[in-house]
C-alpha cells in the first residue's frame, strides 16, 4: 500500500483559491456584521415602554 501522495500543482493551486475565496467571504461578512448588525447599532429597548405600546390602557 502506497502513503498519500501530494497534490498536483494544479489542484494545490485551485485549493489556495478555494481558501482565498472563503478567507475573503468570512472576512466581508465580519466587516458588514460590524457596520450593520453590531450591538452598538440596536436601539435601547424599555421594558416599560415595550409593555405601555403592547398592553396600552384603556
Amino acid at each position: 500500500m502506497h502513503g498519500p501522495q501530494a497534490p498536483s500543482p494544479p489542484t494545490r493551486r485551485l485549493l489556495r483559491r478555494i481558501a482565498a475565496t472563503v478567507a475573503a467571504k468570512l472576512a466581508l461578512l465580519i466587516v458588514l456584521y460590524l457596520l450593520f448588525f453590531s450591538p452598538s447599532h440596536r436601539p435601547h429597548i424599555d421594558d416599560a415602554a415595550v409593555d405601555r405600546r403592547l398592553l396600552p390602557t384603556r
